[in-house]
């Protein structure tokens, strides 16, 4: 059973030494305090367990657990999430950081509008801590999230979530995110804040900068159109969104020989698109202002 207003935040680390403190420091210093971090070490052979054990011995609401083998995001966020005892869900990275009003916006909003997902503007940063690009979801996210992953790290679920959709699939290593974003976009009603709440750290030794794009491309193909039924009949909106993304995922691959079955598909909707809602919108843009 989960405690009324407790945050649950997974952190699955391995080797986070260099970042892991910022991360940390930027949950403490939450302006919501009702919080439980629940780290997850994956067998890190630096000085990871060390570090946390200094904050689990200052802080209570801070827990620690070590894997006994190495197994990676999607069962690290399992096993975190299986610990957790939080109305509300999240998890984030030791090279990442909230902004300090982050939890008690996600928090608010969550509970003022009554949806059981959101998810928050954040900046992207470098080594150095310098901005260098923005991760903003599209006025029309509600439809768009089967063309693309734009949620982002900044985001909270209800445990609701949780319970219905299940555990991260393990079998989508990569993109095992934006399979349960859409997972909880097709069942449940969704929020956005438009406000940076976050700062993504991209460097040298993220994760998904060290892996190949033509693999996470062909995994991210299997997530949509394994998802699709989920969604029901789609509005020509919606298949505008998906067949522009699917025809992207397969024009980045290097063996031009694979057929891309979605390039028709997604010209014939890119001719909607234009017709329906660009020209329209550039001809409403250009009267308003004469």
């Amino acid at each position: 059973m989960s405690e009324n207003g407790l945050v649950s935040i997974v952190l699955p680390i391995y080797n986070g030494e260099k970042y892991m403190r910022l991360s940390i420091g930027s949950i403490i210093s939450q302006t919501y305090k009702n919080w439980e971090l629940i780290i997850i070490d994956d067998c890190s052979t630096d000085h990871t367990a060390e570090i946390a054990n200094e904050y689990v011995k200052k802080d209570a609401r801070i827990k620690y657990y070590k894997n006994e083998k190495n197994l990676k995001l999607p069962k690290g966020l399992n096993r975190g999430f299986s610990l957790s005892k939080g109305e509300f869900l999240t998890w984030t990275s030791d090279d990442n950081l909230y902004l300090p009003t982050a939890i008690e916006k996600m928090v608010n909003t969550l509970q003022i509008e009554q949806t059981d997902f959101v998810f928050a503007t954040c900046d992207v940063i470098d080594e150095n801590g310098n901005v260098v690009e923005i991760i903003k979801a599209p006025k029309d996210y509600k439809k768009s999230i089967i063309g693309g992953n734009f949620v982002g790290a900044c985001f909270m679920y209800t445990r609701k979530v949780y319970n219905t959709v299940g555990d991260y699939n393990d079998k989508r290593f990569l993109v095992e995110d934006y399979d349960y974003w859409l997972r909880i976009f097709a069942r449940f009603d969704v929020s956005n804040i438009r406000e940076t709440l976050y700062q993504y750290r991209w460097h040298d030794g993220a994760l998904t900068s060290t892996e190949k794009k033509e693999k996470i491309n062909d995994i991210c193909e299997e997530v949509v159109i394994s998802n699709l039924p989920s969604f029901g009949k789609l509005d020509l909106l919606q298949k505008y969104y998906l067949y522009s993304h699917l025809n992207r995922l397969r024009a980045c691959k290097k063996n031009k020989k694979d057929r891309n079955f979605y390039k028709f598909m997604a010209n014939v909707y890119n001719c909607y698109y234009l017709i329906k809602v660009k020209i329209p919108n550039k001809l409403t843009r250009k009267f308003l202002f004469l």
